[in-house]
């Protein structure tokens, strides 16, 4: 059993993005600013911790999931440096990789000549890139980078969005990205089709598919959802000068099996919800409809 996160009251929390109070509802867990419509939640982070506090007993397959999210990130690693690479030239670029998980970043960075360094916090996470001889440093940014250091990129795979000081974090990145140097961020999005659906669902009742997108229960779960507008005023609001915020793929059909099993054994209900997302994905993955973004800025020529 992973350790699983906690929470802490939402009640009188403000948005990450704009100030305004959240508007909590039904769900006592997750709130939605009704200004610029960023989501927040109580949820809180629990890696390397064991822990009593779990909110939902959650059996992981970890095996699965691997296999399930593998070939997605790889197509959508190679989608953010290709657009990377339209931006400045990646052969020599010195690149973090924050929250570097199995490194699979890592190695398509390499791959185009770029000097990749990870960072991951998860202890067990990281042993598997570092024994394939890849450079993670294990910890937490920007603890693990040393005051001398600068680098030309910095991104974030599915990661900001479980970091919950996560304007602090960007005030960091801008101050060790190089002069014209890149961030990018590829994170789920709540102007996504599924995202809207499963939180319309939640407020019926239906709370399964909204705490799955959350990662509700598990060791590192999402504490925001922005939308495309918000992240990219984060990013304003911290100093980058965005350069575009783009849909992603959400969903691929390789590796679907093992995704939808990663929370629960193969049952009918399993069966069905794989037919559905497998003949869904062509209209999940439509640029409107995507639930993955990718946002990319610039921080300032001279600081």
């Amino acid at each position: 059993m992973a350790p699983a996160s906690t929470q802490t009251p939402l009640a009188g929390r403000r948005c990450l993005v704009c100030g305004a109070p959240l508007r909590v509802s039904t769900i006592e867990w997750a709130a939605r600013c009704p200004e610029c419509g960023t989501w927040g939640s109580s949820l809180e982070p629990a890696i390397n911790k064991q822990t009593t506090h779990a909110t939902t007993d959650t059996e992981i397959d970890t095996t699965a999931r691997v296999i399930g999210l593998e070939q997605l990130r790889r197509e959508n690693f190679r989608c953010v440096l290709d657009r990377l690479g339209t931006l400045m030239p990646l052969e020599g670029a010195r690149l973090l990789d924050v929250g570097s998980a199995h490194g699979w970043f890592l190695e398509e960075a390499a791959a185009r000549g770029a000097q990749a360094i990870g960072v991951e916090p998860d202890d067990d996470v990281a042993a598997a890139p570092l024994a394939r001889g890849l450079d993670v440093r294990v910890g937490y940014f920007p603890d693990v980078v040393e005051r001398t250091e600068s680098f030309d990129v910095i991104t974030f795979n599915d990661v900001l969005e479980h970091i919950p000081n996560a304007r602090e974090t960007l005030a960091a990145c801008a101050g060790v990205l190089r002069p014209g140097g890149v961030i990018s961020i590829n994170i789920p999005s709540a102007d996504g089709l599924g995202y809207r659906v499963a939180s319309t669902a939640a407020r019926l009742g239906m709370q399964g598919p909204f705490e799955r997108f959350w990662q509700h229960g598990l060791p590192s779960p999402h504490c925001h959802y922005f939308t495309r507008a918000s992240l990219a005023r984060l990013l304003s609001d911290s100093g980058f000068a965005v350069e575009g915020v783009d849909a992603l793929s959400a969903i691929t059909r390789e590796g679907l099996w093992e995704r939808v099993h990663t929370f629960r054994k193969t049952s009918p209900a399993s069966v069905a919800s794989f037919a559905a997302l497998w003949a869904a994905a062509p209209i999940l993955n439509r640029p409107r409809n995507c639930d993955i973004v990718l946002a990319l800025a610039r921080a300032p020529a001279v600081q």
